[in-house]
């Protein structure tokens, strides 16, 4: 009687559990397995019932064996596929359809016993009293490497989920080792058992599952789709302890920082930002603290820099609390969002707005010079007028007036001839032209601007003309190239003062050469490489090492030339540019 209600309570609890899960709204895969597993052990246990409720009977009890078995034989298959779906949602059950292949023969083998006695040769309903069979034994190994193979499977999975001592694994190790262990014991007869104590066993682990399932989720597929989403995420996170060692990371924490940071749970975040110098670690620590101090999410900007690698980093530090309802924090959570590429936006959009700024502070110059030079040279046309009739009353002038008159004349037409160099090279300022014109032009008027500075250091520009060429492009910027080169000539000899040559002559393959010389005592072989290349200056903080920088642009961009140079160290430097001539 007693074994009756014990059957009648597995079998209700068994019965419960399969309700629950057929009322799941979201019946994934695993739930599907769970409902079959539970089918399975209902109707062992089914058998077992109608085993006891007919034992005073002529009916021998191995016949309602035949019933039970039909469970039993398929219970471990069940929990193997569990333990495959479990590892792996996208396994497919029909490729191991093949494990049925035994339970199917044994329970063929057991349902015609009584003709070869191959599963028993004694029944009874007392395990120690039982005689078995050879395919008894077969059975019991392959059902037990299953059920070891599946539990290794479970509890492999779930650490790699949850960790060792977390709630779901304990319920799977404990759930699984009770009817193993048992089970075990009685077939090699170190325990007495009965036939009823299996089901009851797998009832519990039963049980340890459905804790794991309802209260603990360790059997869903959330965890692992949660593995999958932080993996792809595009912000990068660790986990550290209240020490700094590392607990966890994502997939794109250890691409962006796998140069740098060691991903080893025994690794030591703070100790590594200390021995890479990468951030301030002070800093850090103090937001961590106050962080604990608020109780609330602290997000600062870092600029982590070591070698090559230079990128902008938000970070989230979110203070983890050991229980939602203590103040005690255990670690802390660092959440990095690249925000590298935001940042040279911004300063990429400040550049532009500053060009277009000066573009048209420019533009507004060159219109204000362009009436500047027509409002100076309608005077100065006048007093030329005036020298020329002047000079026409030759008979009435002594030759010392004459000779002021000529001054006067020759001041007048430098005056004009400054004021239209100054006109053609500014007029254009922060447009984009591109028109055809003599570079004589604009070596001339080069000539004529940078007359003060030049002949303040004592020094003195020749030009000379082999090959009167076009090209075309913009007058103005070719002009600023040249102006460039000839001041940094110029400064370069300093208050000794030196030739700056300018030659413009025919070169090969249909191109412009011009030249700027000088004999001011060349380059340091240290910039030589990088004079184009980077912003850089020898003058110290009276350059700014934007002026070769930005004519190496200018030839290249709008000329669709080159500008080379050579340099002698103790010698000088020429540098050559060459531009398409039409």
């Amino acid at each position: 009687m007693v074994n009756l209600i014990y059957m009648l309570v597995a079998f209700c609890i068994i019965f419960g559990m399969q309700i629950r899960l057929l009322k799941n709204k979201e019946k994934n895969i695993l739930c599907k397995e769970f409902i079959v597993l539970c089918g399975s052990l209902e109707v062992h246990v089914f058998g077992l019932i109608l085993q006891i409720m007919f034992q005073n009977t002529s009916i021998p009890p191995v016949y309602f064996d035949y019933i039970s078995y039909i469970g039993a034989f398929f219970t471990p298959v069940c929990f193997f596929y569990i333990a495959l779906t479990f590892r792996n949602r996208n396994i497919k059950i029909k490729d191991y359809i093949w494990l049925l292949v035994i339970p199917i023969l044994s329970l063929l083998i057991l349902w015609t016993n009584d003709l070869h006695h191959w599963f028993y040769k004694v029944y009874s309903i007392n395990i120690h009293e039982v005689s078995m069979g050879f395919a008894f034994y077969i059975y019991s190994i392959y059902s037990y490497t299953l059920i070891f193979v599946a539990m290794a499977m479970l509890i492999s999975t779930s650490m790699k989920k949850s960790g060792f001592f977390s709630a779901q694994t304990a319920f799977i190790i404990i759930g699984g080792l009770v009817p193993i262990v048992v089970n075990i014991l009685g077939t090699l007869n170190i325990i007495n058992m009965t036939i009823y104590i299996t089901p009851i066993l797998f009832i519990v682990t039963s049980i340890c599952f459905s804790f794991a399932i309802f209260k603990y989720k360790a059997l869903n597929i959330t965890p692992i789709a949660f593995k999958t989403v932080i993996n792809t995420m595009s912000d990068a996170y660790i986990v550290i302890s209240d020490d700094g060692t590392i607990v966890d990371t994502n997939k794109t924490f250890r691409d962006k920082f796998e140069s740098i940071f060691k991903f080893d749970k025994d690794e030591n975040f703070f100790r590594a930002i200390e021995e890479s110098k990468i951030i301030n670690l002070k800093e850090l620590k103090s937001n961590i603290k106050e962080t604990r101090k608020s109780g609330s999410i602290v997000t600062k900007e870092y600029n982590f820099v070591k070698d090559e690698f230079n990128k902008y980093f938000e970070i989230d530090i979110h203070p983890i609390k050991a229980t939602k309802t203590t103040t005690e924090y255990v670690g802390t959570l660092l959440l990095f969002k690249d925000i590298t590429q935001h940042k040279e936006d911004i300063a990429i959009i400040q550049e532009k707005q500053e060009v277009i700024v000066k573009q048209q502070q420019l533009v507004s110059i060159g219109e204000l010079a362009g009436g500047v030079a027509h409002d100076i040279n309608t005077p100065i046309s006048a007093i030329k007028t005036g020298i020329m009739m002047l000079n026409e009353m030759n008979g009435q002038r002594s030759d010392g007036e004459k000779e002021i008159l000529d001054r006067m004349d020759s001041c007048a037409t430098k005056i004009v001839n400054i004021v239209n160099s100054m006109r053609n090279q500014i007029r254009n300022l922060g447009g984009d032209t591109n028109v055809k014109f003599k570079i004589s032009s604009v070596v001339n008027d080069i000539k004529v601007i940078t007359y003060h500075e030049v002949a303040k250091n004592n020094s003195e520009v020749i030009v000379d003309i082999q090959d009167d060429l076009s090209v075309k492009g913009d007058p103005t910027k070719l002009g600023q190239v040249l102006t460039n080169l000839v001041v940094n000539a110029v400064q370069a000899y300093g208050d000794n003062g030196g030739k700056i040559e300018i030659t413009v002559k025919k070169s090969e393959n249909e191109m412009a050469s011009i030249t700027v010389a000088d004999n001011a005592g060349g380059l340091d072989e240290g910039i030589e490489k990088y004079i184009f290349k980077n912003i850089l200056t020898t003058k110290g903080t009276n350059g700014t090492g934007l002026g070769l920088y930005l004519s190496y642009s200018v030839i290249k961009g709008n000329f669709d030339g080159e500008l080379t140079f050579k340099t002698k160290k103790g010698v000088g430097t020429t540098f050559n540019i060459l531009i398409p001539y039409v």
